[in-house]
């Protein structure tokens, strides 16, 4: 089974998505998994930290004002979104996944969007129970949209194809020695 995985921009995205890799490889040691992220945020470091191979994107959010500085990040944001498609193809046909995983942020979008437009099986998994942007626009492209709660649910776009999950949590923050 090979699942690639992308997460990125904060812990809150990554840490579930380290949990579910984590549990993945306890239940099926011979299991491939590759990360897809951005090469300076917390996944940069943390992923590799983890023990899985991280491929990353350069990706961007859009700000939500008009001025010049935001302009430019945004002009910015959609030159990466354009060529982020090809880098996406390329890690998908080297990596050749059984199933990818969006856990948010802005790296899942073009990952999850370009997987399910080549026909690989695709989820999701929102952490809030206010789901993010990045999860919103790709709910209804997706086999499969899992959720941490049952209020998410009514603020996604989309009638079937939702689970809650919970909120995935690394074995090792479960077995910790409470200090």
């Amino acid at each position: 089974m090979k699942v690639l995985i992308a997460a990125g921009g904060t812990g809150g995205h990554v840490n579930p998505a380290l949990a579910v890799a984590g549990e993945i490889k306890k239940r099926h040691p011979e299991a491939e998994i590759c990360f897809v992220g951005t090469p300076d945020r917390i996944e940069s470091k943390i992923v590799p930290e983890a023990g899985f191979p991280l491929k990353t994107i350069e990706i961007s959010g859009f700000k939500r004002s008009f001025s010049p500085d935001a302009i430019k990040a945004n002009l910015k944001t959609v030159t990466r979104l354009l060529k982020s498609g090809g880098a996406v193809k390329k890690i998908i046909n080297e990596f050749k996944p059984d199933v990818v995983v969006g856990f948010g942020g802005y790296v899942s979008g073009p990952v999850v969007r370009m997987a399910a437009k080549m026909g690989v099986p695709t989820a999701i998994h929102e952490q809030n129970a206010y789901p993010g942007i990045t999860n919103k626009a790709l709910a209804e492209k997706v086999d499969v949209v899992m959720l941490t709660a049952e209020e998410a649910k009514k603020h996604m776009n989309i009638k079937n194809k939702m689970v809650v999950t919970g909120l995935p949590v690394r074995g090792e923050l479960l077995e910790a020695d409470p200090v």
